[in-house]
């Protein structure tokens, strides 16, 4: 996917050719993929509250591969939802992306508002190959590998929603760029946020809770990527990052089944991270851990990118400033003897020319630190 910026007059232009949509409206016992499928790009569905289960046998319960607005009329948190549950043949949830990705054009302009996701053996709501998105106030429940997840993907909104219950990530952001990633609720997943291989990621006011490791923060290696060129820019603000003590439930083999219980943000082997102002407390092995991705795994078993292309393995150029680390590391469990190195902020590299960077974080920097903190710097 080659990354562009919108300017002024394609804008005009996208709004232009969407003034006369129109609505499709399905109601309990019709189907969501019909009214997607009889929709012209642009066009609005919007379905009122229910239990939804498609019988066209594909895949995906519903397939998007034009722009438009998918809404549900729902109130979540009075219990009204509109809620898509697995059919005969359904692995994910919503899907968004090209008929072929390899050759259409990406999907420009998808909203996808106020569904219930639930019971699916892959994804939730997974979006490939599409630009200027809006994913908001969505739930993803018990979708067994990713909640949320989109990829390939560039100049979206993610925000409001819930997403718990995936045995890989409840929400990901992947190989993707200029992406909002604000007040989402997620939970009860070997990592409740991960990102790998993207540029230029904001992530604001979320909660996250109740993970195996809150945050994750992951080297192209561990998604078996290739670097974009250039990866980083991911900011944290004001996120909740607390109490993730769960026991990893991720299948066995998998990069993510190597994650510790406990773990509050952890960045493993990327550089250029800024994270301020967030709360990190009560995670029983670390607050904050900046670690070589080599050290972390194991660099001779774990997929890698390929030959030539794996990316430095050292965590570079990143910034720790205002973080509040409260009731972290209390009671870390065994860990093939990583558990000795708990701490608020653990900081394990062989690499002792980067340039990371921690300031005014509550308590004192230095806490934990594995290298001496002269090869830690203050942040100008």
């Amino acid at each position: 996917m080659k990354f562009t910026h919108f300017v002024c007059c394609t804008a005009l232009v996208l709004w232009s050719t969407t003034a006369g949509a129109a609505v499709h409206r399905v109601m309990p016992g019709e189907s969501i993929q019909a009214a997607v499928d009889a929709a012209a790009p642009g066009d609005t569905v919007k379905v009122w509250p229910g239990d939804y289960t498609e019988t066209h046998g594909g895949s995906a319960a519903v397939r998007i591969t034009k722009p438009l607005k998918l809404i549900a009329k729902s109130k979540i948190k009075d219990g009204v939802r509109v809620r898509i549950l697995p059919g005969t043949g359904n692995t994910d949830g919503i899907v968004i992306a090209p008929v072929d990705p390899n050759t259409d054009p990406d999907i420009e302009r998808v909203v996808i508002k106020g569904f219930t996701v639930e019971g699916f053996s892959n994804n939730g709501i997974w979006l490939r190959h599409v630009k200027r998105f809006k994913v908001y106030g969505n739930e993803s429940i018990d979708n067994l590998e990713n909640g949320i997840w989109p990829t390939l993907s560039a100049n979206g909104l993610v925000k409001k929603n819930a997403s718990y219950g995936s045995l890989d990530s409840a929400m990901w952001i992947e190989a993707s760029e200029n992406v909002r990633v604000i007040k989402n609720e997620l939970s009860f997943s070997p990592t409740g946020l991960e990102v790998t291989v993207s540029k230029n990621i904001l992530m604001k006011k979320n909660d996250v809770h109740n993970n195996t490791v809150g945050v994750g923060l992951y080297h192209p290696n561990a998604a078996g990527l290739a670097p974009l060129g250039g990866d980083g820019d991911w900011k944290l603000v004001n996120n909740h990052i607390h109490d993730n003590n769960e026991i990893n439930t991720a299948p066995p083999g998998s990069s993510s089944a190597e994650l510790p219980p406990g773990g509050g943000l952890l960045l493993l082997g990327v550089d250029r991270v800024s994270a301020k102002r967030n709360l990190i407390e009560n995670n029983d092995f670390f607050g904050i851990a900046v670690v070589d991705y080599c050290l972390g795994f194991d660099c001779n078993q774990n997929p890698t990118a390929p030959k030539g292309q794996e990316g430095d393995q050292y965590p570079d150029d990143n910034k720790f400033e205002h973080n509040d680390l409260l009731n972290n590391a209390a009671s870390p469990v065994p860990f093939g003897g990583l558990e000795v190195f708990a701490a608020d902020i653990t900081y394990l590299t062989l690499d002792l020319g980067h340039s990371n960077c921690f300031a005014k974080n509550t308590p004192g920097a230095t806490t934990g630190f594995i290298v001496p903190p002269i090869f830690a710097k203050n942040c100008n």
